[in-house]
């Protein structure tokens, strides 16, 4: 059975080319828009791993990182999250993400980080 991934982010180009990415890395994928479909997607989908950006519309994707990593059902699942800040800016950064990798074109960080995290 392949790993499953829920991927959260507002911009639809980044689901569709990350998320077609990880898809033909053989992983599952489900994709959201929204961050109010998150809480019903981790129920319903149980992922292995958590991608989120981290500048949302209507929300904050560090805020969201760290209530998942307190929550009882999804503590224990790696959450990466995906920004197009600065390395600067990303140092900074105060959330419980298990990685932080920049927004990019180059897809092999992306899934070097997802099939570390998933094999540990």
């Amino acid at each position: 059975m392949n790993k499953k991934i829920l991927f959260l982010d507002d911009d639809p180009m980044a689901l569709y080319s990350f998320g077609a990415v990880l898809t033909d890395a053989g992983y599952d994928v489900r994709c959201i828009e929204s961050p109010e479909l998150l809480s019903s997607e981790v129920d319903d989908f149980a992922p292995d791993l958590i991608i989120l950006d981290i500048r949302l519309r209507n929300a904050d994707g560090r805020k969201i990182c760290n209530e998942l990593k307190l929550a009882v059902l999804t503590h224990n699942v790696p959450i990466v999250m995906l920004t197009a800040l600065s390395h600067e800016e990303i140092s900074k950064m105060d959330c419980d993400a298990d990685a932080i990798i920049g927004k990019s074109l180059e897809t092999t960080n992306l899934l070097l980080t997802v099939g570390n995290l998933l094999t540990n």
